[in-house]
């Protein structure tokens, strides 16, 4: 019987070259772990578990057969998610900037905290769907943050960072948590904290 061929990857975000550089990695031993076995067959959920023991909330999905532009190529795509360390909660603690979001990614309420650091006012935030503030250069954002949405829904909750550009063009990226229903129903609840870049 001839050998499946190896899928292509596409690591999310893009211009994390440590993740995709660590998905490489992981996705070679993953391959030669499956090769030394007899009737092994190479699945996403292999390189998934990899991942996780770095990216613990990394997800590895195959492209859906309506997206496949028909050119023979098996694709799966690879979402790191942020990663959580264990043990620190830091989204439970008081004086964080907040939001609270519908089921449709759209701002509900925020903090003032978090309208300094988006340098945006409340009255233009609530209503805005949250890949509004995604990074322009990075073309595959909002597909980024829709798959980041629907594993939300699934799970419960979601770890992420998020960059973006300040009013005077300079980076500024974020980490944030949201918790599912976490300000009632149909109303979830995103901290979030500025990440000093050095």
């Amino acid at each position: 019987m001839p050998a499946r061929p190896r899928p292509r990857l596409q690591a999310f975000p893009t211009e994390d070259l440590a993740f995709r550089r660590y998905v490489a990695e992981a996705f070679a031993a993953v391959v030669a772990d499956v090769e030394s076995r007899t009737d092994a067959i190479l699945e996403p959920e292999e390189l998934q578990v990899r991942l996780r023991e770095r990216y613990p909330a990394a997800v590895v999905r195959p492209r859906e057969t309506l997206a496949d532009p028909g050119d023979g190529d098996e694709l799966w795509y690879v979402y790191r998610f942020g990663s959580i360390s264990p043990g620190i909660r830091w989204w439970e603690e008081p004086g964080h900037a907040w939001a609270i979001l519908d089921d449709e990614r759209r701002f509900v309420e925020v903090s003032t905290s978090l309208t300094t650091i988006v340098e945006a006012p409340r009255d233009v935030l609530l209503g805005m769907a949250v890949e509004a503030f995604s990074n322009p250069d990075d073309e595959t954002a909002p597909e980024d943050v829709r798959a980041l949405w629907a594993e939300f829904l699934d799970r419960g909750e979601l770890h992420s960072t998020l960059r973006f550009r300040r009013l005077d063009g300079t980076e500024r990226e974020i980490e944030y948590h949201v918790t599912r229903e976490g300000a009632g129903p149909g109303r979830h609840l995103a901290v979030v904290r500025e990440i000093e870049r050095s």
